[in-house]
């Protein structure tokens, strides 16, 4: 604690010491970049932007590369030879050059890292090195590169100058004698190089200006010749062709030479006598808007060429604007025109539309509040740095063991847009002011000035200048007396009509009107409509198009209008969240800053219900917490919010984001303001910034890299400044997870890319923008795919061309093509070979029925066909003997029997006979024999255009059954008329046999073996039988069995 004190006590000392010079100390936009954000060493030589707008950046260990999001460095363990990098180039055919203190490296992006190569790698090394014959360390330590108009690679060492050739597929560096002499090492260090109009290449060293001509010839000027200084550090060409040179102890000049060896002119010299900080000059770069800076060992200078019109030439910035370190060793800038500054602590970055900020080095604690007089003048209300009583502008007084720190004191102030001036006006005094500052400093329509303090109201008499007020006596203090409800006033607001709202906050909290036609107070807390609780108060006015005064509480949003309030809340669809600030802008919208909803708009401000428009994060907000609204003169809206300052283009919805990065001050915002020249104000916990909006410039396409991936863990390798179309061998099912890395190139202020993407193949829209860099596909089917991503602008526009990444995924062996056909083949085989076997079973099954039918009919049926005939003929002599001529009868009936049987059988089991075709030609046969004798006619119907194949048990049991009721009739009908319907339809094989014989009653009727073995045949064929039949009426048996899983033959069944 003790320590802090002491560090804020030197602090006010410093300030005080400075203070005739605090109006120009304004801190610069600046953001520093050290080790801790990546970088590989804070010690910087050189800054290089290269063709695709990355930076590099040379460090005492190793060269840091820099996409606007991150480093990625290189040093010794990826293979360059000495860890201290001076300087690079990237040649006009792409190749990149470092020059460091152990020679020459090559710089190959796409290959491989030194700790990944070993005795079995293939490919080049990311680094390759070339070396001069001569081993002096000296010489060996590359200084400073340059390539010319022809291509020539000129390298500056600390023994001179070298030249690269190229011969044979080999690099060698080559030394190129320029008449440097050898007095002292030094004398040989080559600093700089540039080229002139007239392709002579000019050198920069200790020993002087050296010129080489393009026939080899050389010179060498020095004091004696004009110079200012030999010791030269650097070389510069301006817009204008103009030679220039930065010296160690002389400052900087600028020379013309002629066509002859005479020595250059000098046109123009200057040091420390026409304001430079120091003498010593690192280096001299002209910006893209031709601004002329200067890299001093005391800080960084401006030259204007044209002077500030107050006779100055050089305008200069030190620590106390906001730099990390005094020694600025090295300047560039990058694609969005910021200014990079090189320093022994660390890269500055220099916002070129950045904000300039006064803070506490400058005396000011707070700015509560910012508005303009009527010159114009941009004024504000805050706290200084004081001792209590007074301010350090006017002559606080500390005592540095026993000084009451933390005394700030309130003062007004005014800005000119050169300094501030500061005041108290008299009738006021630091116990009055109160604790609240913003919201209640105001200038009424008739010009007159309206303060609010902690003791009420304060009316200062019409000032066309706010400084006035320092002397200025009050018309009026309105107090509680005079009907406030409080002392400490909250805010002020002034509508068109003149009249004064006043907000007050206490033990009971009010809204006022003062009545500018009256001069007289009145209270609102009772007006119909005004539906607030007693801990509810007034935080924001506004006054719309149609005069209707607006009203922000902690608890909703009150319209007052003829007399009567209208109060919405959420019920009323307004977001949730307290008002802020209410802000009506040119095109007379109605804006709201909310504490928990982001950005509302108010549309259809008149109507009964209007309607509430919210920008928050989910728009692209950075945050959905807001304080504070301007509007820029372009009519985009400035928003405060919890994470720094966003603007809004109303027309698109685009966004942008500023924050300390961009040299927005920290702090909680209080105010903000637009001044007459469209110049932003915000006032802040901390202090003030000021922003100039950069004029609308369409902001070109963002480009677009891969810069890292890897699948399934396994890094892929990617060259070393990103892709922007990959193509990656084949991978195994196995291996079906891809993360891709990806940056997109953009370093203006404000500027938030976000990203698209989609994976061919496994989706075809693009994804929502998001801030994401990194996307991880898992568990990828197989399949070919290509990936593509594209940045973002926050003007719309996208990369021109997506970076883009095809890869495949193989299927499983077994999704293979050549397994898929293997399979089916061997499916095929198997099945083949079943079928071969079935069939070589079923002819086998053939030949035997066939074998059986033939023997069967051939041994067994002529064997019994004898029996019967002998029988017979036996029974004819034995007529004489009638018991043995009934026995031999009935031998040769059962005889005939058996044969008609085995018949049946033999015809059964023939392979030959298995259609239904021949099933119909046996049962027509059959019935023809059984009923012609006795006189029954025969009606016989049967399908003649329908032939299938039937099995040997269906064509057998089929046959039975209708065999069985045939014997039936012909024993029990006594019947005349027998009809046989027999079709096949629907997949199933119907028989129906009907008689007009006596009939018999089913149900009293009892089965015999015959009409059993007739229901048992068709249950084993899954059919149905029925059998209809009454006294008198005939007999009707009907079959039905299912036939589809049998072959059709010729005529299809119908």
């Amino acid at each position: 604690m003790f320590a802090k004190r002491f560090n804020y006590k030197i602090l006010l000392i410093l300030l005080l010491l400075v203070i005739p010079d605090a109006t120009q100390a304004e801190r610069l936009p600046i953001r520093t970049y050290t080790v801790a954000d990546g970088l590989a060493n804070n010690t910087i030589n050189k800054i290089v932007r290269d063709s695709r707008g990355f930076l590099w950046f040379c460090t005492a260990d190793g060269i840091s590369r820099f996409d606007g999001y991150e480093f990625r460095s290189f040093g010794t363990n990826e293979g360059l030879p000495h860890p201290y990098v001076n300087d690079l180039v990237e040649t006009r055919s792409g190749e990149y050059w470092i020059a460091t203190n152990g020679g020459l490296a090559g710089f190959h992006p796409r290959g491989a890292p030194a700790q990944s190569i070993d005795a079995s790698s293939k490919g080049e090394p990311l680094f390759s090195v070339v070396l001069p014959e001569d081993s002096d360390r000296r010489a060996r330590a590359i200084t400073a590169l340059f390539e010319d108009r022809s291509g020539t690679l000129w390298c500056g060492t600390m023994k001179g100058l070298y030249r690269l050739d190229r011969a044979n597929g080999h690099f060698m560096l080559r030394p190129v004698d320029v008449g440097i002499p050898n007095e002292y090492p030094e004398q040989a260090l080559i600093n700089g190089m540039v080229e002139d109009q007239k392709s002579s290449l000019w050198i920069a060293t200790p020993s002087g200006l050296y010129r080489r001509w393009p026939d080899g010839a050389f010179a060498r000027y020095t004091t004696r010749d004009g110079l200012p200084g030999e010791h030269l550090h650097d070389l510069f060409i301006d817009h204008k062709g103009q030679l220039w040179a930065a010296s160690r102890l002389n400052g900087f000049f600028s020379f013309t030479p002629d066509a002859t060896r005479k020595p250059p002119v000098i046109t123009h010299a200057f040091s420390t006598k026409d304001g430079l900080p120091q003498d010593w000059i690192f280096q001299l770069f002209e910006s893209s808007d031709q601004k002329f800076w200067v890299a001093t060992a005391r800080g960084l200078a401006q030259y204007l060429s044209d002077g500030d019109g107050q006779g100055h030439f050089i305008h200069s910035y030190s620590e106390r604007n906001g730099l990390t370190h005094h020694d600025i060793n090295a300047l560039n800038e990058d694609a969005a025109g910021n200014l990079w500054l090189a320093s022994p602590a660390g890269a500055m970055k220099l916002a070129r539309n950045g904000f300039t900020t006064y803070d506490q080095q400058d005396g000011i604690d707070e700015v509560d509040a910012l508005f303009a007089d009527r010159r114009g003048n941009v004024c504000a209300r805050g706290w200084l740095l004081g001792d209590g009583r007074v301010s350090i502008f006017e002559g606080a007084k500390f005592d540095v063991l026993h000084s009451n720190l933390g005394q700030h004191v309130p003062r007004f102030g005014c800005f000119n847009g050169q300094k501030f001036t500061w005041l108290l006006p008299g009738a006021l005094d630091n116990r009055v002011m109160g604790w609240v500052g913003e919201g209640l400093t105001l200038r009424g329509r008739n010009g007159e000035w309206w303060i609010g303090t902690g003791s009420g109201v304060y009316r200062f008499p019409a000032a066309d200048d706010l400084t006035k007020l320092s002397t200025a006596r009050p018309l009026a203090v309105y107090t509680t007396k005079d009907g406030l409800s409080a002392s400490q006033v909250f805010r002020l607001f002034a509508d068109s009509r003149g009249n004064i709202w006043i907000s007050t906050i206490g033990s009971v909290n009010g809204l006022a009107l003062w009545d500018a036609a009256t001069r007289t107070l009145r209270d609102l807390s009772n007006v119909p409509g005004l539906i607030v609780s007693k801990e509810d108060l007034a935080h924001s006015f506004a006054e719309d198009r149609d005069g209707n005064v607006w009203i922000g509480f902690a608890g909703g949003l009150a319209r007052y209008r003829e007399g009567h309030f209208i109060f919405f809340t959420n019920k009323e669809g307004l977001p949730n969240g307290g008002i802020a600030q209410i802000y009506l802008d040119r095109s007379t919208r109605l804006w709201l800053a909310s504490s928990r909803s982001g950005l509302i708009r108010v549309e259809n401000t008149s109507s009964d219900r209007p309607t509430f428009v919210s920008f928050t994060t989910q728009q692209g907000l950075s945050s959905d917490i807001t304080s504070v609204i301007t509007e820029g003169l372009d009519g985009h809206i400035y928003v405060g919010t919890g994470r720094g300052l966003d603007e809004l283009d109303p027309a698109t919805a685009r966004i942008k984001h500023f924050t300390t990065a961009d040299g927005l001050i920290s702090g909680a915002m209080l105010s903000a303001f637009r001044d007459q020249t469209g110049a932003l104000g915000f006032g802040t916990q901390k202090g003030l910034s000021r922003f100039v909006p950069a004029s609308d410039k369409a902001a070109a396409a963002p480009p677009i890299l891969i810069t890292q991936l890897s699948v399934s863990g396994s890094p892929q390798r990617v060259a070393a400044f990103g892709e922007e179309e990959i193509s990656l061998v084949d991978f195994p099912a196995s291996q079906n997870q891809v993360q891709v890395d990806f940056v997109g190139l953009s370093f203006a202020s404000g500027e938030v890319l976000r990203y698209q993407y989609k994976l061919a193949g496994a989706g075809k829209d693009w994804s929502a923008p998001n801030e994401q860099r990194t996307v991880n596909f898992a568990s990828l089917a197989p399949g070919k795919y290509t990936f593509m991503v594209r940045a973002v602008n926050s003007e719309g526009q996208a990369s021109s061309n997506p970076a883009i990444l095809r890869f495949t995924i193989l299927p499983h062996f077994w999704q293979r093509w050549w397994f898929v056909l293997l399979t089916v083949m061997t499916a095929g085989l198997i099945i083949y070979t079943l079928y071969r076997y079935r069939m070589q079973k079923l002819i086998e099954l053939e030949r035997v029925r066939t074998r059986i039918a033939t023997d069967l009919h051939d041994e067994i049926g002529s064997n019994l066909s004898l029996i019967a005939m002998i029988g017979e003929a036996a029974r004819r002599r034995a007529a004489n003997d009638s018991q043995m001529a009934g026995w031999l009868s009935t031998i040769a009936g059962t005889s005939r029997e058996t044969v008609d049987a085995m018949s049946d059988i033999v015809w059964a089991v023939n392979p030959g006979k298995d259609r239904l075709s021949d099933l119909t030609q046996r049962m027509r046969r059959v019935a023809e024999e059984a009923l012609s004798p006795r006189d029954v006619t025969l009606d016989f119907s049967a399908p003649d255009k329908a032939d299938i194949k039937l099995d040997a048990d269906t064509r057998r049991e089929v046959f039975m059954i209708f065999k069985e009721g045939l014997n039936n009739i012909v024993r029990h009908s006594q019947c005349t008329k027998v009809a046989i319907d027999f079709r096949v339809a629907s997949g199933r094989l119907s028989l129906k046999v009907s008689d007009s014989g006596r009939g018999f009653e089913v149900g009293l009727a009892t089965e015999g073996n015959g009409l059993v073995n007739m229901r048992r045949r068709a249950e084993k064929l899954k059919g149905r039988l029925e059998i209809d039949s009454k006294a008198d009426e005939g007999t009707t048996v009907r079959l039905s069995v299912p036939i589809d899983g049998h072959r059709r033959l010729g005529f299809p069944v119908r």
